[in-house]
């Protein structure tokens, strides 16, 4: 059985892992940082030429929690499956005030409360570029999934 990777067409920043791995019907999504297209460009650039990391533009704590778990909904679509399927989910958060604003938010990603994953939620001493938040899961593709056939694996 031979693992996929997955990267559903998400902004890449030379980062040493891939964003999604799917090895028979169980996917893993690496942590995803609120890291949009024109900063991941601007990190991976600096990563090639040896130059500082910029630092992070910081948007509204909504607005970084929408754009990681939309890129998780693209990412475990990718790989054959859906938000309902994964198994467990694990969210540092830069500062544990906002955990009301991202349940909230993390609620609406899922059809129900029988859906939701096991998770942990936790305050991280410093998260990547101080963003927000990360949060990673892992998941399953259903046997009746015929999506996987027709996901495509990551560009290279």
């Amino acid at each position: 059985m031979e693992k996929q990777n997955y990267d559903a067409g998400l902004p890449v920043t030379n980062a040493p892992f891939n964003l999604c791995v799917r090895h028979g019907d169980l996917i893993f999504i690496s942590g995803l940082p609120p890291f949009d297209e024109e900063f991941s460009r601007a990190l991976r650039e600096a990563r090639e030429a040896g130059r500082p990391i910029p630092p992070f533009p910081n948007p509204p704590f909504a607005q970084q929690v929408r754009l990681v778990m939309d890129n998780m909904k693209k990412l475990v679509e990718a790989a054959g499956s859906s938000m309902d399927c994964l198994l467990k989910v694990i969210v540092w958060l830069r500062d544990q005030r906002d955990a009301e604003e991202f349940d909230r938010i993390y609620r609406g990603y899922f059809t129900s409360r029988e859906t939701l994953p096991a998770r942990t939620r936790i305050q991280a001493g410093r998260t990547p570029m101080d963003c927000g938040l990360e949060v990673e899961a892992i998941g399953f593709v259903p046997k009746k999934s015929k999506a996987h056939r027709r996901s495509r694996p990551r560009r290279k």
